[in-house]
């Protein structure tokens, strides 16, 4: 059974917005995976490098595009492994490990394999682009 403050998250949780970095290619190919699976609320996927995209006064693009951010029912924030876990959470083969890692201390762990991530990302992305053609 899920603790208290988990199934009143979910029992108010109606919207999503997901602000993700469209220029990197590891971001790209996984905002496209989840946009292809159903999920349990409305997602909206901001790409901020799109600058005609419309942010909220109180995110700034560089904030967002340093670590991924989502907003639930257009008020709360969260970043980093917290983001992931309400991202996850909502699609159904990925609902399990979305709760666990809301769990603080998981979610602790996986905030500092995140800020690993992020160190590393950009020699990721290089292998990560598509091969020009001669």
């Amino acid at each position: 059974m899920q603790p208290y403050y988990m199934r009143e998250q979910e029992h108010k949780m109606n919207s999503l917005e997901v602000f993700y970095d469209g220029g990197c290619p590891l971001c790209r190919r996984e905002i496209n995976y989840f946009r292809a699976l159903k999920s349990r609320v409305p997602i909206i996927w901001l790409d901020l490098t799109d600058l005609n995209a419309a942010l909220p006064p109180e995110l700034d693009r560089c904030s967002a595009l340093a670590r991924m951010h989502v907003r639930v029912n257009g008020q709360i924030y969260y970043k980093g492994a917290a983001a992931f876990a309400m991202l996850w959470s909502q699609f159904a083969y990925w609902r399990m490990l979305g709760l666990l890692l809301r769990v603080p201390p998981v979610t602790w762990c996986a905030d500092r394999l995140y800020s690993f991530f992020l160190k590393i990302r950009p020699r990721l992305q290089q292998w990560a682009q598509p091969k020009e053609k001669p």
